[in-house]
């Protein structure tokens, strides 16, 4: 994440409030991205999460994602490889 707030070799974490859009669907290969939404709505692979939920992208998962609202997330990646991301 280019807004990571902490980023190692190992792990970056982001904190972010994304506007009501969709994202462009991709896999990462190695990475793991663990996401808790703080607030809001999103919709990922067709499952509706909400504030206080948690959901986990393992590798090789497709990742499509659609914020519903105007939603605030922290999510984690591990490890941390900026070149691990495929877009569909």
């Amino acid at each position: 994440f280019p807004e990571a707030v902490l980023k190692t070799k190992d792990f970056e974490v982001c904190y972010q409030t994304n506007q009501r859009r969709k994202t462009e669907s991709h896999i990462h290969n190695e990475i793991t991205e663990v996401t808790l939404v703080v607030s809001g709505r999103v919709l990922t692979n067709g499952k509706i999460y909400t504030s206080g939920d948690i959901y986990v992208l393992e590798p090789g998962d497709v990742s499509q994602t659609e914020y519903l609202e105007e939603t605030t997330v922290v999510t984690i990646k591990t490890p941390s490889i900026p070149t691990d991301k495929e877009l569909l």
